[in-house]
């Protein structure tokens, strides 16, 4: 994992920056969005756990690439256990994801039951609606963020300023 230099606010005290971060995010948007947000996570001990593309691989970031489930289903479950058991043996302070659809769902129940803070933010595409994967893994999230005012609003999902 990479660590970063410098104070962040008063959420230092929350999140020390001796935290291990684990940045979860497919390929694409979800990636840029992630990237987007490199401000908050920057400072931080982080690693990825994102999808193997052409985009990823060439990634000058700590990474832990998992096949994709439309490539290799023995793959992506191989993948699947790798991140697992990153996740219990690193035993990281916060996972942070901006969608990874069916791994999201089996990690963050996962941190639920490990004890590993979770944070989900939805993709700034879905404006008038949640994705399924979202709709699952707000049951397990400690923190579930959007990105659009109207829809915080109607399902009571949190909202920290708008994506423009």
């Amino acid at each position: 994992m990479r660590t970063g230099k410098g104070l962040r606010s008063n959420t230092d005290t929350l999140f020390p920056l001796t935290m291990k971060v684990v940045l979860l995010c497919s390929w694409g948007g979800h990636l840029q969005e992630m990237l987007d947000l490199r401000g908050a996570w920057g400072p931080y001990d982080y690693r990825f756990i994102t999808y193997r593309s052409e985009r990823t691989r060439g990634m000058d970031e700590p990474l832990l690439l998992i096949e994709p489930p439309w490539n290799s289903i023995p793959g992506f479950l191989w993948g699947l256990m790798r991140a697992a058991k990153s996740l219990l043996f690193d035993r990281p302070g916060v996972l942070i994801s901006t969608g990874m659809g069916w791994t999201d769902i089996f990690l963050f129940p996962l941190c639920r039951l490990i004890g590993v803070y979770s944070i989900y933010i939805e993709s700034g595409a879905n404006v008038d609606y949640v994705s399924g994967t979202a709709r699952i893994v707000r049951k397990f999230a400690d923190r579930f963020i959007v990105k659009w005012e109207g829809l915080a609003e109607e399902i009571g999902a949190e909202y920290h300023g708008g994506i423009f």
